[in-house]
């Protein structure tokens, strides 16, 4: 009995013995720090953003990196070594707090899809590296080229090292508000010449502050073309014609005007029923019998984007013959 005793006694001593020695390695274990790659890099250090639209782009290789990085924009200066309050300090700017999907029905519910922060003007993602300039920035206060514009520096850092980036030139674009690209037409004849219509134009006008867009044919004499022309359109072509409400027809039949939201297109990154990546667009159908019966169908599809809000009006004009509507 008295050697189980001292046994047992024995066994407790080891095992607690054996407990102390555990937790004093594991005390002593170096915790595993993230790793943090020399090799590193942002494939692009100069950028251009056009002013009076979100610019956001990503030009970051974690080259295997532990996430999640740290990202901060440090020493923004202006070329001349000066300070450059103005890329730093907070400004009201709209930003979507749920999905934007172009199958909203009304101003509304996009609006409500949008709520207004305070962000500087420049800035990265705090964790994901992205440069962004917010729409809001403005050539009224901020330089742009051909001035020497900004340099500014960045640290990227986890909790397995840090590293700073030097000297990343910053040279903002002038705004260029609105953009009429081209259009594609198919089965478009002149009135006068029968055959396919080759130097029609198209514009845009900003015509005041409001929240609107209107459309315009004109013909060789500055006359407006009747859009009741346009007998392809059935009601359903008309209210989607852009993504905007209420539209509104000229009691003579030369315009339609729609109440929108800006910019065109809301989200450039999300294609639509009425964009095609950075492009919005509009289709025009009409339809006509040629000789021998047989029936054309006929269109125009105007691409474009408009980033300044006000009331615009996109103007198409056929400077030598109108389009031929008519039957043969």
């Amino acid at each position: 009995m008295k050697k189980f005793n001292i046994y047992l006694r024995s066994s407790l001593l080891f095992s607690t013995a054996l407990c102390c020695l555990q937790s004093c390695v594991k005390d002593f274990v170096p915790s595993e720090k993230a790793a943090f790659s020399l090799d590193m890099a942002f494939s692009q250090t100069e950028f251009r953003p056009v002013l009076g639209r979100n610019y956001n782009q990503n030009f970051f290789n974690d080259d295997q990196s532990t996430r999640p990085l740290n990202f901060r924009i440090l020493n923004v200066r202006a070329f001349d070594g000066s300070e450059a309050p103005e890329l730093l300090k907070p400004f009201p700017v709209e930003v979507w707090k749920k999905p934007y999907t172009g199958l909203e029905t009304s101003l509304e519910e996009i609006n409500a899809k949008r709520e207004i922060v305070n962000r500087p003007l420049w800035e990265i993602g705090l964790h994901s590296g992205s440069f962004t300039m917010w729409n809001v920035a403005s050539s009224d206060f901020v330089r742009v080229e051909p001035d020497s514009c900004y340099l500014f520096d960045v640290e990227v850092s986890n909790s397995g090292g840090k590293r700073y980036f030097k000297d990343f030139k910053l040279k903002p674009q002038k705004e260029i508000p609105a953009s009429a690209y081209f259009n594609e037409s198919e089965n478009v004849v002149g009135d006068s010449t029968r055959q396919p219509i080759l130097d029609q134009q198209f514009w845009l006008n900003r015509t005041g502050d409001g929240s609107s867009i209107t459309f315009k044919f004109l013909d060789s004499k500055l006359k407006p073309i009747k859009l009741s022309k346009f007998n392809g359109m059935t009601a359903e072509d008309w209210k989607y014609l852009v993504h905007g409400f209420n539209p509104k027809f000229a009691a003579d039949s030369s315009s339609v005007t729609y109440d929108v939201v800006y910019p065109m297109p809301l989200v450039p990154t999300l294609n639509t029923r009425f964009n095609e990546g950075e492009k919005a667009f509009s289709t025009f159908k009409y339809n006509r019998v040629a000789f021998g019966g047989a029936r054309i169908s006929s269109t125009y599809k105007l691409l474009y984007t408009i980033y300044q809000k006000g009331d615009w009006e996109i103007i198409v004009y056929f400077p030598t013959q109108a389009p031929l509507f008519d039957n043969d």
